[in-house]
């Protein structure tokens, strides 16, 4: 797929000043940023003259209709490291070839944390293309979508509504800006102040024409009749947020003579890297000016960083996004409900039941700095009062927020008990022990569940009142070809059964007793205490949650090349306790994270 930034077809409804913005960006347009190199190499160079998406990348920050190609080096399919009960042989990584370098385009969350960043935190983002989720991550499928022709138009008009906002007046330009020009004719100013913001949105420092270019712009637009200096400088920085250079990360590396032609990212890249991973947003100008000056070449030069961005709270945005597609908020967005069969479930009570979730493991993993394994035996949890009602926990005269503690003799144990999960896998009007066994064996503990052979019927949506859910299964699953798959979902979903398919508890099933029994790798439990254990003493949940986060930062899939990273991960979390903090600084020091390479 190809980004087509302001195609001249849409520059007919925008007035003579947005014309005169499409002119002077298409006039110096020099190939923007495309697709991923589609070689297994590490690299694209620039070609094409007014791009926008090609097999490479270009140094261009207006839009066109251009391409660019570009070529790598490097194959091999690699064997890993891992031994016999190491973390990646528990995993099973597949083979493959070695990890290429590639552009990601800005997840959602990525694209509404930068644009924040740069404009304020009250800057209105509307909604843009939702993200191609592979492997289970937004991240991973960033790595391998362009933006659509069809997309074009909703990244201009969130980033035309946000730098509306954040130029609204001279107060609020002041803030984005680092001076304002007197006039049409204080390219000083205008130089300056774009060159710096530039430097942040690119993550990298621009060059002396592409600033030029916006200074150009910016004093073309403020000198037309009608118009003002806040309005060209507005309309340069528009532009700056619909280049490709911001909308897309730009990490491609390049060979180190040190290490033996090693591709390795630069240290811009490092930084964008950093920020991505840790602040799910761009680089704050401390990480730039180490950036600049050599100072992320090093392990222990990102570690310097990392340690003080992970104690800035914008990390908290990012174990957000990895819960949410851990967990799988889209999955929970998408879940309906039938009115008739749960009449508590409601929009706000979906909502917060998500929130929920999100601050149980952001508390483990900030405040507490605790065990995160142990989160699928805890008690604790978080609650406003809607939620709380539901759970049968203690309402406030003050509505919020509050931390809350379910009684020792609550069924509700653990994050597999949280409501999030319980009613994404499920269905409207009944439970899904296959969905629930599924979610636990794959985002758990890694599971590899074929896709169902084609033409197998579904189970009816209401079981009748002579067969619970777990007989109708249990009746399905002597089917040959559904027992291979269902034998190894379906017993861990039946430990979830005593709650609903919108997460209350319940002891029968179509007025039949619940038989909550179940195995999880040769463990029998019974109910969901039990399995919450399960999971918590698995050998595979440690490895598992190290996996799931390396591929979120990483942004792709991951092969037998990533054998050694993953075990010295792996086995530096054990030692630390299961702290996720721990394990986010040791990831993004890691070789792995620094060069385009995981293995040498």
């Amino acid at each position: 797929m190809k980004s087509q930034m302001l195609a001249p077809k849409q520059v007919h409804h925008f007035g003579p000043v947005k014309s005169v913005v499409f002119a002077v960006l298409v006039g110096g347009c020099t190939g923007a940023v495309g697709g991923s190199s589609s070689s297994t190499g590490s690299a694209g160079s620039p070609a094409g003259t007014s791009g926008s998406t090609g097999n490479g990348t270009g140094t261009g920050t207006g839009t066109g209709t251009g391409t660019g190609t570009g070529t790598g080096t490097g194959t091999g399919t690699g064997t890993g490291t891992g031994g016999a009960g190491s973390a990646s042989s528990l995993l099973g990584l597949p083979g493959g070839n070695e990890p290429a370098a590639s552009l990601h385009k800005l997840t959602i969350a990525e694209f509404t944390n930068s644009l924040q960043d740069l404009l304020g935190t009250g800057t209105p983002v509307s909604g843009v293309e939702p993200d191609t989720i592979v492997s289970g991550f937004g991240s991973v499928g960033a790595s391998t979508v362009s933006i659509s022709p069809a997309g074009v138009g909703l990244y201009e008009d969130a980033t035309g509504a946000a730098t509306a906002y954040a130029f609204s007046d001279a107060t609020h330009a002041a803030a984005v800006l680092s001076c304002i020009p007197t006039g049409a004719t204080d390219t000083a100013c205008a130089s300056k102040a774009l060159a710096a913001f530039g430097r942040r949105a690119f993550r990298r420092t621009l060059t002396d024409a592409e600033t030029m270019r916006f200074v150009t712009l910016a004093m073309t637009v403020a000198a037309k009749p009608g118009s003002s200096v806040l309005a060209g400088m507005r309309h340069a920085v528009w532009a700056i947020l619909q280049s490709p250079s911001f909308l897309y990360r730009v990490e491609l590396g390049a060979p180190s003579a040190a290490d033996k032609g090693r591709v390795k990212y630069t240290d811009f890249e490092v930084a964008s890297r950093l920020a991505a991973a840790l602040w799910g947003s761009v680089p704050d100008d401390v990480l730039l000016d180490a950036a600049a000056q050599g100072k992320l070449a090093t392990a222990a030069d990102v570690r310097a960083q990392a340690t003080r961005m992970l104690a800035d709270a914008r990390v908290h945005r990012s174990i957000v996004a990895f819960v949410d597609d851990l967990f799988g908020k889209l999955t929970l967005a998408e879940a309906t409900k039938d009115p008739a069969v749960f009449p508590a479930w409601t929009p706000t009570l979906r909502d917060a039941m998500q929130q929920e979730l999100e601050q149980r493991i952001d508390d483990v993993v900030f405040t507490q700095k605790g065990d995160f394994l142990a989160l699928y035996e805890s008690k604790t949890t978080f609650v406003n009062n809607e939620l709380a009602m539901y759970y049968g926990l203690p309402t406030q005269a003050t509505d919020g927020w509050r931390a809350a503690t379910f009684p020792a003799d609550s069924p509700r144990v653990g994050l597999l008990g949280a409501g999030a999960i319980l009613s994404a896998y499920a269905h409207p009007q009944r439970t899904s022990p296959t969905e629930r066994g599924k979610f636990v064996a794959i985002n758990l503990l890694c599971k590899n569940i074929p896709e169902p052979p084609p033409g197998i019927p579904p189970l009816p949506a209401v079981t009748g009142g002579t067969a619970t859910v777990r007989q109708t299964l249990e009746m399905h699953r002597t089917a040959a070809s559904c027992s291979v798959c269902h034998t190894i979902m379906d017993p861990i979903g039946f430990g979830m059964e005593t709650f609903d398919g919108a997460g209350q508890y319940r002891t029968k099933d179509n007025t039949l007793p619940i038989d909550a029994t179940g195995t999880l790798d040769g463990v029998s439990f019974n109910g969901l205490a039990e399995l919450g254990a399960a999971v918590h003493k698995d050998a595979v949940a440690g490895p598992c949650l190290v996996s799931k986060l390396y591929t979120f930062a990483e942004g792709r899939t991951l092969s037998s090349h990533d054998a050694g990273a993953l075990d010295a991960l792996a086995a530096t979390f054990a030692k630390s306790g299961n702290h996720v903090d721990q394990l986010m600084l040791d990831m993004v020091t890691n070789d792995a994270f620094r060069y385009v390479t995981p293995d040498l």
